[in-house]
């Protein structure tokens, strides 16, 4: 429900903007949510978000998603792991014969993962349908 309430000075609402994410076809594997208290540690964060929705795919892919809203003094760190962990996917080594074995078709998915910040959320999403993901979080909201 859009009531009177807008979302943009604070940021992504992390429980409805990961609802539209998950229901926007974004994704093609099974993401399941991490609990409350593995978030911290999943994603190397200092300290504890004020509210988060971090879903991962537990079957071996790459495809995830994170919506951390943060106290203000602490975004800055979480946006920059956010945008590390990033990185560190789309800065995948060609490397195949490595211990992580990337599969080729998931190689889009990685090279293009988008994190962004709003107000004090950061956003992080690995995704097989950017189109999607940039609707969803460009204006179109869960109902």
């Amino acid at each position: 429900a859009s009531g009177g309430k807008d979302p943009a000075p604070a940021g992504y609402d992390p429980e409805t903007t990961s609802k539209a994410l998950l229901e926007s076809g974004a994704f093609e594997q099974e993401l399941s949510r991490l609990d409350a208290d593995m978030v911290s540690a999943y994603l190397g964060l200092e300290d504890e978000p004020a509210a988060a929705a971090v879903y991962t795919s537990l079957e071996g892919g790459y495809e995830e998603l994170a919506i951390l809203t943060m106290a203000d003094l602490n975004i800055r760190n979480s946006f920059d792991i956010a945008r590390q962990r990033g990185l560190e996917f789309t800065f995948t080594p060609d490397e195949t014969e490595t211990e992580v074995q990337y599969k080729p078709e998931d190689l889009p998915k990685l090279k293009d993962a988008v994190v962004r910040q709003a107000g004090n959320t950061v956003v992080l999403v690995v995704a097989a349908d950017y189109d999607a993901v940039n609707a969803v979080l460009d204006g179109g909201s869960a109902e």
